[in-house]
């Protein structure tokens, strides 16, 4: 079985890990300061496999170059922009773009201006397939036979406030709300889905509670929970004994 932990998430920092049993562990985004993922880690980072970054936002890549000269690979298509595959220990690893139909980048800078940003497909023996993706206003891409979904949803439309232009503007836009995702998740669900995790959540913006239920519709009896630090999952193949 695996574990996936939140070692933080939200707007001030991003990072979860995926760890076998062997103890082989991939993070997941990097975007709070080095100490604070070793301690997330419990100190142990020779077992750390590999880093995926997203994208170059600091609550996402801020410690991805104190982790390189740590000799730990990170993996960062947005800088190539080009899709990757990775194999590094047990683990299988396909990043892809998350543009729109027309190739436009679903993410921003404050400044409006295009952020590439990538989703990674993990499998590995133990969990499956698992799709994460984070800071996109949409997903193009369908696919087949997830067991797992991470899943940045950042806002309800209705707890916005719109009279605040500018503020609205940036949730808007790179950020996926609720319903869309409901809309991803029945869209991609099949027998196999055992996990949705909800993270990035908004402070302001977003209802744990109501997003869990809005998501428990649609993912058909699926583990649905939302990422809080600290906060463990074991994730398992479909065939897998639970006990």
């Amino acid at each position: 079985m695996m574990k996936l932990k939140c070692i933080a998430t939200g707007s001030t920092g991003n990072c979860y890990t995926l760890t076998s049993n062997s103890g082989e562990t991939l993070i997941l985004d990097c975007g709070i300061p080095l100490k604070e993922i070793k301690k997330g880690l419990n100190w142990n980072v020779k077992d750390v496999v590999g880093v995926l970054c997203t994208h170059k936002h600091l609550d996402h890549s801020l410690s991805v170059y104190p982790l390189r000269r740590m000799g730990i690979p990170v993996y960062a298509p947005y800088i190539s922009q080009k899709p990757m595959k990775i194999r590094n220990g047990d683990f299988k690893v396909q990043a892809f773009d998350l543009t729109t139909i027309d190739g436009s980048w679903t993410h921003t800078d404050a400044n409006g201006e295009p952020c590439p940003i990538y989703g990674f497909l993990i499998t590995h023996k133990e969990m499956g397939r698992m799709l994460y993706i984070t800071d996109c206003e949409l997903i193009k891409w369908k696919f087949r036979d997830i067991n797992h979904i991470l899943l940045g949803v950042n806002y309800d439309k209705d707890l916005v406030d719109r009279d605040n232009t500018g503020k609205a503007n940036h949730v808007f836009r790179g950020h996926l709300s609720i319903d869309t995702a409901c809309d991803f998740v029945k869209a991609n669900h099949s027998d196999r889905l055992q996990n949705v995790i909800m993270c990035h959540l908004s402070s302001e913006n977003a209802d744990s509670d109501s997003f869990i239920e809005k998501m428990k519709k649609v993912a058909c009896g699926a583990n649905v929970d939302v990422a809080e630090r600290n906060k463990e999952w074991v994730l398992r193949k479909g065939d897998e004994c639970p006990f």
